[in-house]
């Protein structure tokens, strides 16, 4: 990295975290982003934000939420439960302001991590909260309006016969990718994984841990898609749709060989095919084979 690159790089770091010394993974991925169409390697642009935020006493959102996984793990990968000592715990991690900075992670951002993590992960969470056992309290009297609806309607109900052959599709389908807890768990895993390199904007590089790998073992594990294969799609689209991006930035500053460079690795994640070739035509880059 030239040194133009990093005055420019440690300028757009003080200026993200100035007002609160907290560099939200919004703000971390445009920066990775815009270093990256500087032409910035993905290592150097790392070393640089660590610096930036150590001098600047300043926190990034993505390593205390990376943290709070961790901890969030650590705490119920046994058990599946989440005690409220347990929570506090993590939460008090991260929360409070580490010894030197300026900043801890925000609680909206925790709280809500907390809800989204024991959702995915299966595991119980039990907390004194008023917050949280308002909406559960709710949802349990829907449910129980919801059971006495169908009892009132047992009548109603299909013969088993019926409702025996409403099933088959299902369990076809279901029978075909057979695949098992421990599967359904590792595509759990890297997909984690893969949502965590793309907001530290390592799509495709370094190959090892990158976005890329993470999606690449979970269509070994389930080439159909049969699991979740929604959200994986959508991660490979976001990325590819990032890079075609990036394409049209160098065209525009008339970089055809940037440009290329970014449509070589949106062609990596093997998806939007169509769209990758439409784009290729435009930019008048567009080969004879594929």
């Amino acid at each position: 990295m030239n040194g133009n690159d990093q005055e420019w790089l440690q300028n757009r770091i003080a200026a993200a975290v100035a007002d609160d010394y907290y560099l939200d993974r919004g703000e971390e991925q445009r920066i990775k982003e815009e270093s990256a169409a500087r032409g910035i390697a993905t290592r150097d642009c790392e070393l640089v934000l660590r610096e930036g935020l150590e001098a600047h006493a300043a926190v990034s959102e993505r390593l205390l939420i990376a943290e709070l996984d961790r901890l969030l793990h650590q705490f119920t990968d046994r058990d599946k439960k989440l005690d409220p000592k347990e929570e506090r715990d993590a939460l008090g991690k991260v929360v409070t302001k580490a010894p030197g900075k300026k900043a801890g992670l925000d609680p909206r951002v925790a709280e809500e991590y907390v809800a989204t993590f024991c959702k995915a992960n299966g595991a119980t969470r039990s907390t004194d909260r008023p917050a949280w056992l308002v909406p559960a309290a709710v949802a349990a009297g829907v449910a129980v309006l919801a059971v006495g609806a169908l009892l009132m309607r047992k009548d109603n109900a299909p013969a088993p016969q019926a409702a025996a052959q409403a099933e088959p599709a299902i369990h076809q389908v279901a029978a075909g990718v057979r695949l098992n807890d421990a599967d359904k768990a590792e595509i759990d895993d890297q997909l984690r994984r893969a949502q965590q390199y793309v907001e530290a904007a390592q799509y495709t590089d370094p190959p090892e841990k990158s976005a890329k790998a993470c999606l690449d073992q979970i269509k070994q594990i389930d080439p159909e898609g049969a699991y979740r294969g929604g959200e994986v799609k959508a991660l490979s689209s976001r990325i590819v749709t990032h890079y075609l991006a990036l394409a049209d930035g160098s065209a525009a500053a008339k970089d055809m060989q940037g440009a290329e460079k970014w449509l070589a690795r949106a062609r990596l994640l093997r998806s939007d095919r169509e769209l990758i070739l439409e784009k290729e035509r435009a930019l008048g880059l567009a080969r004879a084979e594929h």
